[in-house]
């Protein structure tokens, strides 16, 4: 499946109602000021720790060296590990990150001491971001609709699972692979929205799919581009997208009923050790430099970009999925999907 098809799925997956669409002024490129630029060049590196695939922070961290010749390193897990890490780091000898972006506004709010406060002095592109997505101490950089993934060796497009209801169909037992909806809040999101859409029947009848575990949509797209499993879900087109550059048989689709949003945030860590390469690094991402290049090697919807003027996906709306699930709701929710006891 080419970029164009994971476009076409991805526009005509979000045309639900759930997310309001807010316009923004045009994208621009606005550097901050020249002292920034200088002290951020005598530190050298900006340190990213994320969530987001290998591929997709590494081509950014080099567009953005080749802009201001600051270095870019990044540090790559899950959600749940990324933050438990970042949290000992944090409260500990000090952490090693410059800039934090998870696919989940929590860790934001529950601990904004985390986080430096947004600045326009040092983030001039703030003024051109929509005002929804620009928080204190954070901002929402991307909505990016939970998909499907599945290997087109032994799945046809007609066969693969069109909507969410179709994914306890018994021919596919022992087919999937899942990520596991308690490593990560969007991925619990997920299995609240299911439950609630279908009720705790079905998260039984799943449990009975014999399904494989992985801890992300990133490691689960590499299992069934590989043939272990051959299907994976809940996952992002953007885990996807460097496999299939590469060819390997793996397509991507976007079940319905119901569409399922999940954002992406990013802030500049309060005791960066890189402080001017990290607010540098944050202005960049709000550019419209770096949402066309991101947009151009993802299927994404960027909250820049709502009108998809800079080659992002249209962002149409769809529902976003919960990122507050209780705990006492988790723990049912995995217990009737035959996660724990």
């Amino acid at each position: 499946m080419k970029k164009a098809t994971l476009r076409g799925a991805f526009a005509s997956a979000a045309l639900l109602g759930g997310i309001a669409i807010v316009k923004a002024q045009t994208l621009a490129d606005l550097d901050p000021p020249q002292a920034l630029i200088d002290a951020a060049k005598k530190e050298g590196v900006v340190m990213l720790y994320t969530s987001m695939n290998d591929v997709n922070s590494k081509q950014l961290l080099t567009a953005f060296e080749k802009r201001y010749g600051v270095k870019g390193e990044t540090f790559r897990a899950p959600t749940a590990p990324l933050v438990q890490r970042f949290a000992t780091e944090f409260d500990g000898s000090g952490t090693q990150a410059d800039i934090f972006s998870v696919a989940s506004p929590l860790p934001f709010k529950k601990n904004p001491e985390w986080f430096a406060p947004l600045d326009r002095s040092f983030a001039p592109n703030l003024a051109n971001w929509p005002a929804s997505g620009v928080h204190e101490r954070h901002y929402t950089w991307t909505n990016e609709i939970l998909a499907l993934a599945y290997n087109t060796e032994h799945i046809k497009p007609e066969d693969a699972p069109k909507t969410w209801a179709q994914i306890i169909d018994p021919k596919w037992k022992g087919r999937i692979v899942l990520s596991d909806p308690r490593a990560a809040d969007n991925y619990m999101g997920w299995l609240d929205a299911i439950e609630a859409s279908f009720g705790i029947e079905f998260l039984r009848k799943l449990g009975t799919q014999d399904f494989k575990l992985t801890p992300s949509g990133a490691s689960g797209v590499q299992l069934v581009a590989a043939g272990s499993s051959l299907m994976n879900f809940p996952t992002i087109a953007t885990f996807a997208t460097p496999l299939i550059d590469k060819k390997a048989p793996i397509a991507v689709l976007y079940p319905s009923e119901p569409q399922l949003a999940s954002a992406r945030d990013i802030a500049v860590v309060a005791k960066a050790p890189h402080p001017n390469a990290a607010r540098l690094f944050l202005n960049w991402t709000l550019s419209l430099e770096a949402t066309k290049l991101y947009c151009s090697v993802n299927a994404v919807a960027v909250v820049g970009d709502p009108d998809g003027k800079a080659g992002c996906i249209p962002l149409k709306g769809a529902k976003e999925v919960n990122f507050e699930v209780s705990e006492e709701r988790a723990r049912m929710l995995a217990r009737e999907l035959g996660l724990q006891k």
